[in-house]
Protein backbone atom coordinates (compact mmCIF):
# COMPACT_ATOMS: atom_id res chain seq x y z
CA UNK A 1 0.00 0.00 0.00
CA UNK A 2 3.15 2.27 0.94
CA UNK A 3 4.15 2.10 -3.05
CA UNK A 4 0.19 2.91 -3.92
CA UNK A 5 0.52 6.45 -1.54
CA UNK A 6 4.21 7.16 -2.93
CA UNK A 7 2.00 6.40 -7.09
CA UNK A 8 0.08 8.88 -6.06
CA UNK A 9 2.18 11.61 -4.34
CA UNK A 10 4.72 11.86 -7.26
CA UNK A 11 1.44 12.08 -10.24
CA UNK A 12 0.21 15.22 -7.80
CA UNK A 13 3.28 16.67 -8.12
CA UNK A 14 3.88 15.99 -12.02
CA UNK A 15 0.51 17.99 -11.70
CA UNK A 16 2.29 20.70 -9.47
CA UNK A 17 4.78 21.61 -12.24
CA UNK A 18 2.61 21.03 -15.65
CA UNK A 19 2.44 23.59 -17.92
CA UNK A 20 -1.23 23.58 -17.75
CA UNK A 21 -1.98 24.50 -20.93
CA UNK A 22 -5.48 23.39 -22.28
CA UNK A 23 -4.05 20.37 -24.42
CA UNK A 24 -1.37 19.21 -21.36
CA UNK A 25 -4.67 19.39 -19.03
CA UNK A 26 -6.83 17.25 -20.90
CA UNK A 27 -3.94 14.48 -21.81
CA UNK A 28 -3.21 14.26 -18.13
CA UNK A 29 -6.73 14.19 -17.46
CA UNK A 30 -7.28 11.33 -19.31
CA UNK A 31 -4.32 9.43 -17.47
CA UNK A 32 -5.53 10.57 -14.32
CA UNK A 33 -8.64 8.46 -15.52
CA UNK A 34 -6.43 5.33 -16.44
CA UNK A 35 -4.33 5.73 -12.97
CA UNK A 36 -7.75 5.60 -10.89
CA UNK A 37 -8.87 2.55 -13.06
CA UNK A 38 -5.79 0.54 -12.52
CA UNK A 39 -5.61 1.78 -8.71
CA UNK A 40 -9.12 0.30 -8.34
CA UNK A 41 -8.04 -2.74 -10.32
CA UNK A 42 -5.42 -3.47 -7.38
CA UNK A 43 -7.27 -2.46 -5.01
CA UNK A 44 -10.54 -4.35 -5.54
CA UNK A 45 -7.86 -7.61 -6.67
CA UNK A 46 -5.72 -7.37 -3.18
CA UNK A 47 -9.30 -7.49 -1.20
CA UNK A 48 -9.32 -11.08 -2.63
CA UNK A 49 -5.66 -11.86 -3.11
CA UNK A 50 -3.19 -10.19 -0.60
CA UNK A 51 -0.81 -9.68 -3.62
CA UNK A 52 -2.46 -7.01 -5.55
CA UNK A 53 -3.05 -8.79 -9.49
CA UNK A 54 -2.18 -12.20 -9.46
CA UNK A 55 -2.68 -15.17 -12.25
CA UNK A 56 -6.07 -15.96 -10.18
CA UNK A 57 -7.45 -12.40 -11.22
CA UNK A 58 -6.24 -12.18 -14.76
CA UNK A 59 -7.65 -15.94 -15.29
CA UNK A 60 -11.32 -15.11 -13.58
CA UNK A 61 -11.14 -11.60 -15.36
CA UNK A 62 -10.71 -13.66 -18.95
CA UNK A 63 -13.04 -16.62 -17.70
CA UNK A 64 -15.55 -14.55 -15.71
CA UNK A 65 -16.04 -13.70 -12.28
CA UNK A 66 -19.25 -16.36 -10.79
CA UNK A 67 -18.27 -18.69 -8.26
CA UNK A 68 -14.79 -17.65 -7.77
CA UNK A 69 -14.49 -15.74 -5.00
CA UNK A 70 -14.94 -12.80 -6.71
CA UNK A 71 -18.57 -12.76 -7.10
CA UNK A 72 -20.94 -9.35 -5.94
CA UNK A 73 -19.99 -8.25 -2.85
CA UNK A 74 -22.01 -4.59 -1.80
CA UNK A 75 -19.08 -2.33 -0.39
CA UNK A 76 -16.77 -3.55 -3.69
CA UNK A 77 -20.09 -2.24 -5.69
CA UNK A 78 -20.16 0.88 -3.79
CA UNK A 79 -16.25 1.49 -3.51
CA UNK A 80 -16.24 0.60 -7.60
CA UNK A 81 -19.12 3.05 -8.39
CA UNK A 82 -17.23 5.71 -6.40
CA UNK A 83 -14.17 4.65 -7.56
CA UNK A 84 -15.32 5.54 -11.36
CA UNK A 85 -17.18 9.02 -9.81
CA UNK A 86 -13.93 9.96 -8.26
CA UNK A 87 -11.83 8.78 -11.57
CA UNK A 88 -13.85 11.37 -13.48
CA UNK A 89 -14.25 13.89 -10.88
CA UNK A 90 -10.77 14.85 -10.37
CA UNK A 91 -9.49 15.15 -13.45
CA UNK A 92 -12.44 17.43 -14.68
CA UNK A 93 -11.88 19.27 -11.45
CA UNK A 94 -7.75 19.59 -12.13
CA UNK A 95 -9.06 21.00 -15.96
CA UNK A 96 -10.40 23.61 -14.23
CA UNK A 97 -8.50 24.36 -11.51
CA UNK A 98 -5.66 24.39 -14.22
CA UNK A 99 -7.38 26.59 -16.42
CA UNK A 100 -7.23 29.53 -13.60
CA UNK A 101 -3.04 29.37 -13.05
CA UNK A 102 -0.98 30.71 -15.73
CA UNK A 103 1.00 28.40 -17.83
CA UNK A 104 4.69 27.58 -15.99
CA UNK A 105 7.08 28.18 -18.77
CA UNK A 106 10.07 26.91 -16.81
CA UNK A 107 12.02 24.38 -18.54
CA UNK A 108 13.04 22.57 -15.13
CA UNK A 109 9.35 22.68 -14.17
CA UNK A 110 8.35 20.98 -17.17
CA UNK A 111 11.36 18.44 -17.09
CA UNK A 112 10.51 17.71 -13.23
CA UNK A 113 6.60 16.84 -14.35
CA UNK A 114 7.50 14.48 -16.88
CA UNK A 115 10.01 12.76 -14.36
CA UNK A 116 7.58 12.62 -11.90
CA UNK A 117 4.65 11.34 -13.75
CA UNK A 118 6.96 8.35 -15.38
CA UNK A 119 7.74 7.76 -11.72
CA UNK A 120 4.04 7.83 -10.36
CA UNK A 121 3.32 5.16 -13.00
CA UNK A 122 6.71 3.20 -12.64
CA UNK A 123 5.97 3.19 -8.54
CA UNK A 124 2.75 1.51 -8.96
CA UNK A 125 2.35 -1.80 -7.10
CA UNK A 126 0.67 -2.65 -10.28
CA UNK A 127 3.65 -2.51 -12.38
CA UNK A 128 5.19 -4.87 -10.26
CA UNK A 129 2.10 -7.58 -10.55
CA UNK A 130 3.05 -7.98 -14.02
CA UNK A 131 6.43 -8.47 -13.62
CA UNK A 132 6.01 -11.00 -11.50
CA UNK A 133 3.18 -12.80 -13.57
CA UNK A 134 6.18 -12.89 -15.93
CA UNK A 135 4.90 -10.65 -18.59
CA UNK A 136 7.42 -7.74 -18.18
CA UNK A 137 10.31 -10.34 -17.69
CA UNK A 138 12.34 -10.33 -21.07
CA UNK A 139 15.26 -12.79 -20.31
CA UNK A 140 13.69 -15.88 -21.96
CA UNK A 141 13.53 -19.48 -21.10
CA UNK A 142 17.56 -20.16 -21.54
CA UNK A 143 18.70 -18.86 -18.60
CA UNK A 144 16.88 -21.55 -16.40
CA UNK A 145 19.54 -24.07 -17.50
CA UNK A 146 19.14 -27.61 -16.86
CA UNK A 147 15.09 -27.16 -16.13
CA UNK A 148 12.86 -29.44 -18.48
CA UNK A 149 9.40 -30.55 -18.89
CA UNK A 150 9.28 -34.58 -17.68
CA UNK A 151 6.97 -36.92 -18.72
CA UNK A 152 6.99 -39.63 -17.10
CA UNK A 153 6.44 -43.78 -18.26
CA UNK A 154 5.09 -46.67 -16.63
CA UNK A 155 7.91 -49.02 -16.19
CA UNK A 156 7.21 -52.68 -16.43
CA UNK A 157 9.54 -53.41 -13.05
CA UNK A 158 7.52 -50.77 -11.01
CA UNK A 159 6.14 -52.17 -7.61
CA UNK A 160 2.61 -53.64 -6.63
CA UNK A 161 0.59 -50.60 -6.93
CA UNK A 162 -1.82 -49.22 -4.52
CA UNK A 163 -4.99 -47.34 -4.87
CA UNK A 164 -5.44 -43.63 -3.81
CA UNK A 165 -8.00 -41.33 -2.54
CA UNK A 166 -6.95 -37.86 -2.75
CA UNK A 167 -9.26 -35.10 -1.11
CA UNK A 168 -8.31 -31.60 -2.02
CA UNK A 169 -9.53 -29.57 1.29
CA UNK A 170 -10.49 -25.81 0.42
CA UNK A 171 -8.56 -23.29 1.37
CA UNK A 172 -6.84 -25.13 4.36
CA UNK A 173 -3.37 -24.81 4.69
CA UNK A 174 -0.54 -25.57 7.51
CA UNK A 175 -1.42 -22.75 9.90
CA UNK A 176 -5.02 -24.10 10.71
CA UNK A 177 -3.47 -26.94 12.72
CA UNK A 178 -1.08 -24.90 14.57
CA UNK A 179 -2.81 -25.43 18.53
CA UNK A 180 -0.70 -22.05 19.07
CA UNK A 181 -2.55 -19.83 16.94
CA UNK A 182 -5.81 -21.34 16.21
CA UNK A 183 -6.41 -23.37 19.20
CA UNK A 184 -8.21 -27.06 19.08
CA UNK A 185 -9.34 -25.88 15.54
CA UNK A 186 -8.18 -29.16 13.21
CA UNK A 187 -8.33 -32.01 15.95
CA UNK A 188 -8.62 -34.68 13.55
CA UNK A 189 -6.09 -33.13 10.74
CA UNK A 190 -3.40 -33.21 14.09
CA UNK A 191 -3.97 -36.41 15.11
CA UNK A 192 -3.61 -37.66 11.14
CA UNK A 193 -0.30 -35.39 10.64
CA UNK A 194 1.17 -37.34 13.52
CA UNK A 195 0.53 -40.81 11.37
CA UNK A 196 1.45 -39.66 8.14
CA UNK A 197 3.98 -38.76 6.26
CA UNK A 198 3.90 -35.13 6.66
CA UNK A 199 5.37 -32.23 4.73
CA UNK A 200 5.85 -29.82 6.63
CA UNK A 201 7.58 -26.90 3.80
CA UNK A 202 5.48 -26.76 1.09
CA UNK A 203 4.78 -23.70 -0.73
CA UNK A 204 2.23 -22.22 -2.78
CA UNK A 205 3.56 -22.42 -6.15
CA UNK A 206 3.31 -19.70 -8.62
CA UNK A 207 -0.01 -19.57 -10.71
CA UNK A 208 -1.38 -22.23 -8.70
CA UNK A 209 -3.54 -19.42 -6.09
CA UNK A 210 -7.01 -20.53 -6.75
CA UNK A 211 -8.63 -24.18 -6.95
CA UNK A 212 -8.70 -24.98 -10.69
CA UNK A 213 -5.06 -24.19 -10.94
CA UNK A 214 -4.11 -25.80 -7.53
CA UNK A 215 -5.29 -29.22 -9.02
CA UNK A 216 -3.35 -28.48 -12.18
CA UNK A 217 -0.44 -27.56 -10.46
CA UNK A 218 -0.34 -30.64 -7.87
CA UNK A 219 -1.61 -32.94 -10.45
CA UNK A 220 0.37 -31.81 -14.25
CA UNK A 221 2.98 -29.97 -12.46
CA UNK A 222 2.69 -26.70 -14.02
CA UNK A 223 1.13 -23.60 -13.31
CA UNK A 224 -2.23 -23.11 -14.47
CA UNK A 225 -1.16 -19.83 -17.15
CA UNK A 226 -3.80 -17.98 -19.30
CA UNK A 227 -3.44 -18.99 -22.93
CA UNK A 228 -6.30 -16.06 -23.06
CA UNK A 229 -8.81 -18.78 -24.53
CA UNK A 230 -11.73 -20.42 -22.63
CA UNK A 231 -14.60 -18.94 -20.55
CA UNK A 232 -14.93 -18.91 -16.79
CA UNK A 233 -16.16 -22.45 -17.19
CA UNK A 234 -14.35 -23.51 -19.91
CA UNK A 235 -17.52 -24.90 -21.06
CA UNK A 236 -16.69 -24.34 -25.00
CA UNK A 237 -14.45 -26.86 -25.73
CA UNK A 238 -14.17 -30.15 -24.75
CA UNK A 239 -10.23 -30.24 -23.79
CA UNK A 240 -9.02 -28.71 -21.03
CA UNK A 241 -4.51 -28.24 -21.21
CA UNK A 242 -4.58 -31.16 -23.86
CA UNK A 243 -0.98 -30.59 -24.02
CA UNK A 244 -0.06 -31.09 -20.77
CA UNK A 245 0.32 -34.56 -19.14
CA UNK A 246 -0.78 -35.20 -15.63
CA UNK A 247 -1.61 -37.44 -13.05
CA UNK A 248 -4.39 -38.80 -14.79
CA UNK A 249 -3.07 -39.45 -17.81
CA UNK A 250 -0.58 -41.42 -15.86
CA UNK A 251 -2.54 -43.67 -13.92
CA UNK A 252 -4.92 -44.33 -16.27
CA UNK A 253 -1.67 -45.63 -18.86
CA UNK A 254 -0.98 -48.07 -15.52
CA UNK A 255 -4.85 -49.17 -16.07
CA UNK A 256 -6.54 -47.42 -13.13
CA UNK A 257 -10.01 -46.36 -12.95
CA UNK A 258 -10.29 -42.84 -11.90
CA UNK A 259 -13.20 -40.80 -10.52
CA UNK A 260 -14.04 -37.45 -9.23
CA UNK A 261 -16.62 -36.20 -6.44
CA UNK A 262 -17.26 -32.59 -5.79
CA UNK A 263 -20.44 -30.45 -4.54
CA UNK A 264 -20.11 -27.33 -7.23
CA UNK A 265 -20.92 -27.21 -10.79
CA UNK A 266 -18.39 -29.17 -12.88
CA UNK A 267 -18.58 -26.25 -15.53
CA UNK A 268 -17.12 -23.94 -13.06
CA UNK A 269 -13.40 -22.83 -14.17
CA UNK A 270 -13.67 -26.36 -16.02
CA UNK A 271 -13.12 -29.00 -13.48
CA UNK A 272 -15.47 -31.32 -15.39
CA UNK A 273 -13.47 -30.74 -18.74
CA UNK A 274 -9.89 -31.12 -17.12
CA UNK A 275 -10.88 -34.45 -15.11
CA UNK A 276 -12.09 -35.86 -18.56
CA UNK A 277 -9.21 -34.75 -20.36
CA UNK A 278 -6.85 -36.56 -18.24
CA UNK A 279 -8.05 -39.95 -17.63
CA UNK A 280 -11.07 -39.91 -15.22
CA UNK A 281 -14.07 -41.96 -16.03
CA UNK A 282 -16.56 -40.82 -13.66
CA UNK A 283 -16.75 -37.50 -13.16
CA UNK A 284 -19.67 -36.12 -10.35
CA UNK A 285 -19.83 -32.37 -9.72
CA UNK A 286 -23.30 -30.84 -8.19
CA UNK A 287 -25.62 -31.41 -11.09
CA UNK A 288 -25.06 -34.84 -11.39
CA UNK A 289 -25.24 -35.08 -7.23
CA UNK A 290 -27.86 -33.24 -6.26
CA UNK A 291 -30.70 -35.69 -7.53
CA UNK A 292 -29.56 -38.03 -4.64
CA UNK A 293 -29.89 -35.60 -2.24
CA UNK A 294 -32.91 -37.07 0.34
CA UNK A 295 -33.69 -33.00 0.57
CA UNK A 296 -33.01 -31.35 -2.48
CA UNK A 297 -33.10 -27.89 -0.86
CA UNK A 298 -30.12 -29.18 0.78
CA UNK A 299 -27.56 -27.13 -0.64
CA UNK A 300 -25.91 -23.77 -0.52
CA UNK A 301 -24.74 -20.91 -2.71
CA UNK A 302 -21.54 -23.01 -4.11
CA UNK A 303 -22.89 -26.19 -4.13
CA UNK A 304 -23.29 -29.33 -1.81
CA UNK A 305 -22.83 -29.45 1.99
CA UNK A 306 -19.53 -31.45 2.74
CA UNK A 307 -21.35 -34.22 4.87
CA UNK A 308 -23.25 -34.97 1.64
CA UNK A 309 -20.14 -35.13 -0.69
CA UNK A 310 -18.01 -37.10 2.03
CA UNK A 311 -21.27 -39.34 2.01
CA UNK A 312 -20.94 -39.65 -1.89
CA UNK A 313 -17.65 -40.22 -2.29
CA UNK A 314 -17.86 -42.91 0.27
CA UNK A 315 -20.36 -44.68 -2.24
CA UNK A 316 -17.84 -44.06 -4.97
CA UNK A 317 -15.06 -45.96 -3.10
CA UNK A 318 -17.57 -48.60 -2.21
CA UNK A 319 -17.98 -49.04 -5.81
CA UNK A 320 -14.14 -48.54 -6.64
CA UNK A 321 -13.27 -50.85 -4.27
CA UNK A 322 -15.24 -53.90 -5.24
CA UNK A 323 -14.29 -53.79 -9.24
CA UNK A 324 -10.86 -55.50 -8.64
CA UNK A 325 -8.80 -53.09 -10.56
CA UNK A 326 -6.74 -50.38 -9.12
CA UNK A 327 -8.48 -46.87 -8.61
CA UNK A 328 -7.76 -43.34 -7.69
CA UNK A 329 -10.57 -41.27 -6.50
CA UNK A 330 -10.17 -37.92 -6.41
CA UNK A 331 -12.38 -35.42 -4.51
CA UNK A 332 -12.70 -31.54 -3.25
CA UNK A 333 -14.44 -30.27 -0.11
CA UNK A 334 -16.80 -27.00 -0.64
CA UNK A 335 -17.87 -25.24 3.17
CA UNK A 336 -14.43 -23.43 3.65
CA UNK A 337 -14.69 -21.75 1.11
CA UNK A 338 -15.52 -17.62 0.79
CA UNK A 339 -15.32 -14.70 3.89
CA UNK A 340 -17.52 -16.84 6.41
CA UNK A 341 -17.61 -20.50 4.92
CA UNK A 342 -20.77 -22.62 5.59
CA UNK A 343 -21.74 -24.95 8.29
CA UNK A 344 -22.88 -28.61 6.99
CA UNK A 345 -26.15 -29.79 9.44
CA UNK A 346 -23.42 -32.40 10.73
CA UNK A 347 -21.88 -30.31 12.65
CA UNK A 348 -24.53 -28.12 14.44
CA UNK A 349 -23.95 -29.20 17.73
CA UNK A 350 -20.31 -28.81 17.36
CA UNK A 351 -19.72 -24.99 16.74
CA UNK A 352 -16.45 -23.80 16.74
CA UNK A 353 -17.22 -20.50 17.83
CA UNK A 354 -20.23 -19.97 19.73
CA UNK A 355 -20.22 -16.50 20.00
CA UNK A 356 -19.22 -15.98 16.33
CA UNK A 357 -21.17 -17.89 14.21
CA UNK A 358 -19.90 -15.74 10.62
CA UNK A 359 -16.49 -17.10 11.38
CA UNK A 360 -14.65 -18.92 8.95
CA UNK A 361 -12.90 -20.59 11.59
CA UNK A 362 -16.59 -22.76 12.06
CA UNK A 363 -16.50 -24.37 8.93
CA UNK A 364 -12.69 -25.41 9.42
CA UNK A 365 -13.37 -26.91 12.39
CA UNK A 366 -16.54 -28.85 10.69
CA UNK A 367 -14.69 -29.85 7.53
CA UNK A 368 -12.10 -31.22 10.11
CA UNK A 369 -14.68 -33.21 11.94
CA UNK A 370 -15.95 -34.52 9.11
CA UNK A 371 -12.82 -35.45 7.59
CA UNK A 372 -12.36 -37.44 10.54
CA UNK A 373 -15.14 -39.64 10.02
CA UNK A 374 -14.83 -39.90 6.62
CA UNK A 375 -11.12 -41.59 7.05
CA UNK A 376 -12.31 -43.67 9.97
CA UNK A 377 -14.53 -45.15 7.91
CA UNK A 378 -12.05 -45.51 5.04
CA UNK A 379 -9.55 -47.44 7.73
CA UNK A 380 -12.20 -49.89 8.77
CA UNK A 381 -13.20 -50.73 5.12
CA UNK A 382 -13.05 -54.52 3.71
CA UNK A 383 -11.33 -53.05 0.69
CA UNK A 384 -8.76 -50.62 2.30
CA UNK A 385 -5.40 -52.62 1.89
CA UNK A 386 -3.00 -51.20 0.01
CA UNK A 387 -4.91 -47.31 -0.22
CA UNK A 388 -3.09 -44.14 0.25
CA UNK A 389 -4.98 -41.44 1.36
CA UNK A 390 -3.53 -38.20 0.63
CA UNK A 391 -4.81 -34.88 2.19
CA UNK A 392 -3.40 -31.44 0.82
CA UNK A 393 -5.13 -27.60 0.18
CA UNK A 394 -6.02 -26.83 -2.98
CA UNK A 395 -4.73 -23.20 -2.03
CA UNK A 396 -3.74 -20.67 0.54
CA UNK A 397 -6.45 -19.03 2.18
CA UNK A 398 -7.69 -16.38 0.37
CA UNK A 399 -7.64 -12.56 1.68
CA UNK A 400 -11.49 -12.28 1.49
CA UNK A 401 -11.54 -15.63 4.38
CA UNK A 402 -12.68 -13.33 7.33
CA UNK A 403 -9.46 -15.26 9.42
CA UNK A 404 -7.22 -13.92 6.96
CA UNK A 405 -5.34 -11.07 9.29
CA UNK A 406 -4.71 -13.62 11.71
CA UNK A 407 -3.04 -15.68 8.78
CA UNK A 408 -0.95 -12.41 7.10
CA UNK A 409 0.32 -11.99 11.12
CA UNK A 410 2.14 -15.54 10.43
CA UNK A 411 2.88 -14.23 6.73
CA UNK A 412 6.01 -15.89 6.56
CA UNK A 413 5.25 -19.11 8.43
CA UNK A 414 2.66 -20.03 5.93
CA UNK A 415 2.90 -23.62 3.82
CA UNK A 416 0.51 -25.36 1.62
CA UNK A 417 -0.86 -28.61 4.35
CA UNK A 418 -0.01 -31.91 2.33
CA UNK A 419 -0.05 -35.27 3.88
CA UNK A 420 0.16 -38.98 2.94
CA UNK A 421 -1.62 -41.49 4.95
CA UNK A 422 0.30 -44.87 4.05
CA UNK A 423 -0.17 -47.71 6.39
CA UNK A 424 2.50 -47.48 9.11
CA UNK A 425 4.82 -45.54 6.90
CA UNK A 426 5.21 -42.09 9.61
CA UNK A 427 7.67 -39.47 7.98
CA UNK A 428 8.24 -35.71 8.92
CA UNK A 429 9.58 -34.39 5.59
CA UNK A 430 11.20 -31.26 5.98
CA UNK A 431 12.53 -30.78 2.47
CA UNK A 432 11.14 -27.63 0.69
CA UNK A 433 9.00 -28.10 -2.17
CA UNK A 434 5.88 -26.39 -4.12
CA UNK A 435 2.67 -26.96 -5.42
CA UNK A 436 4.03 -28.65 -8.50
CA UNK A 437 5.96 -31.68 -6.45
CA UNK A 438 2.70 -33.60 -4.94
CA UNK A 439 2.27 -35.48 -7.50
CA UNK A 440 5.12 -37.20 -8.58
CA UNK A 441 5.80 -37.44 -4.82
CA UNK A 442 2.28 -39.16 -4.16
CA UNK A 443 3.55 -41.54 -7.25
CA UNK A 444 6.60 -42.33 -5.44
CA UNK A 445 3.87 -44.04 -2.70
CA UNK A 446 1.87 -46.13 -5.16
CA UNK A 447 5.12 -48.11 -6.42
CA UNK A 448 5.87 -46.04 -8.78
CA UNK A 449 9.33 -45.02 -9.87
CA UNK A 450 8.94 -41.30 -11.23
CA UNK A 451 11.56 -38.26 -11.07
CA UNK A 452 8.94 -35.83 -11.64
CA UNK A 453 5.53 -34.61 -13.99
CA UNK A 454 5.54 -31.71 -15.76
CA UNK A 455 7.95 -29.11 -14.17
CA UNK A 456 7.48 -31.18 -10.49
CA UNK A 457 10.03 -33.30 -8.93
CA UNK A 458 9.84 -36.24 -6.88
CA UNK A 459 10.99 -34.99 -3.02
CA UNK A 460 11.48 -38.47 -1.92
CA UNK A 461 14.56 -38.37 -4.73
CA UNK A 462 17.86 -35.95 -4.64
CA UNK A 463 16.02 -33.32 -6.69
CA UNK A 464 15.67 -29.45 -5.95
CA UNK A 465 12.24 -27.87 -6.13
CA UNK A 466 12.03 -25.05 -9.24
CA UNK A 467 11.60 -21.96 -7.56
CA UNK A 468 8.70 -19.43 -8.80
CA UNK A 469 11.13 -17.27 -9.91
CA UNK A 470 12.30 -19.70 -12.62
CA UNK A 471 8.93 -20.86 -13.73
CA UNK A 472 8.05 -17.33 -15.01
CA UNK A 473 10.39 -17.59 -17.38
CA UNK A 474 8.43 -20.65 -18.91
CA UNK A 475 4.90 -18.58 -19.28
CA UNK A 476 5.33 -19.83 -23.11
CA UNK A 477 5.58 -23.17 -22.46
CA UNK A 478 2.99 -22.95 -20.12
CA UNK A 479 0.28 -20.79 -22.75
CA UNK A 480 1.48 -23.75 -25.99
CA UNK A 481 -0.29 -26.75 -23.72
CA UNK A 482 -3.93 -24.98 -24.59
CA UNK A 483 -3.98 -26.10 -28.07
CA UNK A 484 -6.88 -24.87 -30.14
CA UNK A 485 -8.14 -26.81 -32.93
CA UNK A 486 -6.63 -25.60 -36.05
CA UNK A 487 -9.02 -23.86 -39.01
CA UNK A 488 -7.29 -25.23 -42.15
CA UNK A 489 -9.62 -27.41 -42.30
CA UNK A 490 -12.25 -24.86 -42.52
CA UNK A 491 -15.29 -24.37 -40.21
CA UNK A 492 -18.57 -26.72 -40.56
CA UNK A 493 -22.19 -26.54 -39.87
CA UNK A 494 -24.69 -28.85 -38.12
CA UNK A 495 -27.85 -26.96 -38.06
CA UNK A 496 -30.40 -30.40 -36.69
CA UNK A 497 -27.76 -30.57 -33.50
CA UNK A 498 -26.87 -26.83 -33.38
CA UNK A 499 -23.32 -27.43 -33.93
CA UNK A 500 -20.66 -25.97 -35.50
CA UNK A 501 -16.57 -27.40 -35.80
CA UNK A 502 -13.45 -26.15 -36.01
CA UNK A 503 -11.54 -29.30 -37.93
CA UNK A 504 -12.90 -31.91 -35.99
CA UNK A 505 -13.77 -30.07 -32.84
CA UNK A 506 -16.95 -29.25 -31.73
CA UNK A 507 -17.14 -25.34 -30.20
CA UNK A 508 -19.66 -24.16 -28.06
CA UNK A 509 -21.79 -20.64 -29.24
CA UNK A 510 -21.36 -17.90 -28.91
CA UNK A 511 -18.06 -18.12 -29.48
CA UNK A 512 -15.23 -15.18 -30.84
CA UNK A 513 -12.04 -16.75 -32.33
CA UNK A 514 -9.33 -14.70 -32.63
CA UNK A 515 -6.91 -15.76 -35.33
CA UNK A 516 -2.89 -15.22 -34.85
CA UNK A 517 -0.33 -13.73 -37.94
CA UNK A 518 -0.24 -17.19 -39.47
CA UNK A 519 -4.01 -17.68 -39.29
CA UNK A 520 -4.63 -19.91 -37.45
CA UNK A 521 -6.69 -20.01 -33.90
CA UNK A 522 -4.81 -18.43 -31.11
CA UNK A 523 -7.70 -17.93 -28.85
CA UNK A 524 -10.94 -18.55 -28.22
CA UNK A 525 -13.70 -16.18 -25.89
CA UNK A 526 -17.06 -17.53 -24.73
CA UNK A 527 -19.75 -15.98 -23.15
CA UNK A 528 -19.65 -16.24 -19.52
CA UNK A 529 -23.14 -16.04 -17.55
CA UNK A 530 -22.06 -13.74 -15.08
CA UNK A 531 -20.46 -11.49 -17.88
CA UNK A 532 -22.12 -8.85 -18.89
CA UNK A 533 -19.90 -7.93 -21.80
CA UNK A 534 -21.02 -8.73 -25.53
CA UNK A 535 -18.77 -11.47 -27.17
CA UNK A 536 -19.47 -9.28 -30.62
CA UNK A 537 -17.99 -6.23 -29.19
CA UNK A 538 -14.91 -7.69 -28.11
CA UNK A 539 -14.15 -8.72 -31.75
CA UNK A 540 -10.51 -7.25 -32.85
CA UNK A 541 -8.65 -7.50 -36.55
CA UNK A 542 -8.24 -11.20 -37.47
CA UNK A 543 -11.92 -12.67 -35.56
CA UNK A 544 -14.56 -14.51 -36.07
CA UNK A 545 -17.52 -13.94 -34.13
CA UNK A 546 -20.18 -17.40 -34.66
CA UNK A 547 -23.35 -17.45 -32.51
CA UNK A 548 -26.94 -18.87 -33.47
CA UNK A 549 -29.69 -16.65 -34.43
CA UNK A 550 -33.05 -18.42 -33.19
CA UNK A 551 -34.77 -15.73 -35.23
CA UNK A 552 -33.40 -16.52 -37.89
CA UNK A 553 -32.76 -20.04 -37.32
CA UNK A 554 -29.00 -20.10 -38.70
CA UNK A 555 -25.64 -19.32 -37.66
CA UNK A 556 -24.92 -16.22 -37.37
CA UNK A 557 -20.90 -14.99 -38.10
CA UNK A 558 -19.20 -11.95 -38.27
CA UNK A 559 -15.77 -11.39 -40.09
CA UNK A 560 -13.35 -8.87 -38.44
CA UNK A 561 -10.78 -8.10 -41.33
CA UNK A 562 -7.21 -6.85 -40.69
CA UNK A 563 -7.88 -3.01 -41.28
CA UNK A 564 -11.22 -4.17 -38.59
CA UNK A 565 -13.64 -3.90 -41.21
CA UNK A 566 -16.50 -6.17 -40.56
CA UNK A 567 -18.81 -8.50 -42.17
CA UNK A 568 -21.44 -10.43 -41.64
CA UNK A 569 -22.79 -13.91 -42.69
CA UNK A 570 -25.75 -16.27 -41.74
CA UNK A 571 -25.41 -19.88 -42.44
CA UNK A 572 -29.06 -21.69 -42.99
CA UNK A 573 -27.90 -24.78 -44.13
CA UNK A 574 -25.69 -27.48 -42.84
CA UNK A 575 -22.75 -26.50 -44.68
CA UNK A 576 -19.24 -25.43 -44.81
CA UNK A 577 -16.67 -22.35 -44.74
CA UNK A 578 -13.17 -23.42 -46.76
CA UNK A 579 -10.20 -22.32 -45.10
CA UNK A 580 -9.33 -20.05 -48.34
CA UNK A 581 -13.28 -18.59 -47.41
CA UNK A 582 -12.31 -17.74 -44.33
CA UNK A 583 -9.28 -16.24 -45.21
CA UNK A 584 -10.69 -14.16 -48.04
CA UNK A 585 -12.76 -12.58 -45.38
CA UNK A 586 -10.64 -11.27 -43.08
CA UNK A 587 -8.17 -9.63 -45.35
Amino acid sequence: MIYLLVSFALLILSYFFLKKTKTNLVVFGVFVFLYFIISTTYLISNYFTGNGVDESVIYHLIYGLGGAGFGADINLIIFGIFAVFLGLAVPIGLYFYGRTKRPKTNITFRILSSVFFILAFTFHPILKNFYDLGYLNFSGETLAKGISYKIPEVKDNDSKKKNIIYIYLESFENLYLNNDIFPSLTPNLNKLKEKSIYFSDLHQAYGTSWTIAGMVGSQCGIPLINSGGGGNSMHGINEFLPGAFCMGDFLNQAGYELSYIGGARLEFAGKGNFYKTHGFKNISGKNQLEGKLKDKDYQNDWGLYDDSTFDFAFEEYEKLSKSGKNFGLFMLTLDTHGEHGVISDSCKDDIYNKENLDSVLNSYHCTDALLGKFIEKLKNHKNFKDTVIVLSSDHYAMTNNNSSDILRQHQDDRRKLFMIIDGENFEKVSKTGTTLDIGPTVLDKLGFDVDGIGFGVNLFKDLKSVPNDTLKLFRSTFESFWKYPSIKNGVRFDLNDKRFFVGDESISYPALLYLNDQKEVEKILWKDTDNSTKLEDMLEPNSIFVDFCEDKKGFCLIFSGESGEKISETIYSDSAISYDEIIEKIK
